[in-house]
């Protein structure tokens, strides 16, 4: 099956090897997928990733030993700088909101500092899935003191406070235990808002098997459906762009839309 994966190694990025980023948007959004992965785009991010980057960039300086007054400024400096290159209408009111998440996270994460060691920061991981390589960056790698056990945090800054796992969250975890073979733990920091102070909530796969089965069956369709075209022309030709779907709002999205399929 990989062999339908690397006749596009020629186009845009290359496929391979597959990221969880990548498949999600293969499998729920593919028109977007097309234009990043075969016709080579490159879209602008958002002021709430870039939000959701910086703090994480601001706990780890803190674990690290970097007083939180001087983690507070570096981490808005590299939000500063990141923002410098969008244009997006939330920078303002998301800047607003990197104090508090990282208060709240670095609060959070001190409450544990007596049980947990810091291994590793963005630790590269690598797995194969169906015979498919894949690729990716772990948030936080801590070690129990007494047990000896390793575990993972994935840190997600978010507007709403989520009541359970979703199954992208839940994908990218699966991935990720597959790679390690270690627990996978979600920590999520909800934006404040005029009423409430900046929130934190924990959350844990019990059964990592039924969203790697989705990866797996994703995977599948992938490559069968690789298998059906050869070139940028017959993808673009096997695709009908939805002009009511939300992923078009960003303007340079429609642009590439209109200038792959015309409309």
């Amino acid at each position: 099956m990989i062999k339908h994966f690397k006749k596009f190694d020629d186009y845009g990025k290359g496929l391979l090897p597959l990221s969880f980023s990548h498949l999600n948007e293969f499998a729920f959004y593919r028109e977007r997928w097309a234009l990043r992965r075969i016709f080579g785009y490159q879209f602008p991010t958002s002021a709430s990733a870039i939000r959701g980057q910086v703090v994480e960039s601001g706990i780890n300086m803190f674990l690290n030993g970097i007083p939180i007054e001087e983690a507070t400024e570096k981490m808005i400096s590299e939000y500063d700088a990141n923002c410098s290159n969008i244009n997006d209408p939330k920078v303002d009111d998301e800047r607003k909101n990197l104090i508090p998440l990282l208060e709240l996270g670095t609060k959070t994460f001190q409450e544990y500092a007596y049980r947990w060691s810091l291994l590793e920061y963005q630790k590269k991981i690598q797995v194969d899935i169906n015979g498919i390589p894949f690729i990716g960056y772990t948030d936080f790698h801590f070690e129990d003191k007494n047990t000896k056990e390793d575990f993972f945090i994935d840190l997600k800054t978010s507007k709403n406070m989520p009541s359970k796992i979703s199954i992208s969250h839940a994908m990218q975890q699966s991935i990720y235990q597959k790679a390690t073979n270690s627990k996978q733990i979600l920590w999520y920091l909800k934006n404040p808002t005029k009423t409430k102070d900046a929130e934190y909530i924990a959350m844990s796969l019990d059964d990592y098997s039924q969203p790697m089965k989705i990866c797996e069956h994703i995977v599948k369709v992938m490559g069968n459906y690789l298998k059906s075209v050869n070139t940028p022309e017959e993808i673009r030709d096997s695709l009908v762009p939805n002009p009511d779907n939300w992923i078009w709002k960003e303007d340079t999205v429609l642009k590439a839309r209109k200038e792959v399929w015309g409309y």
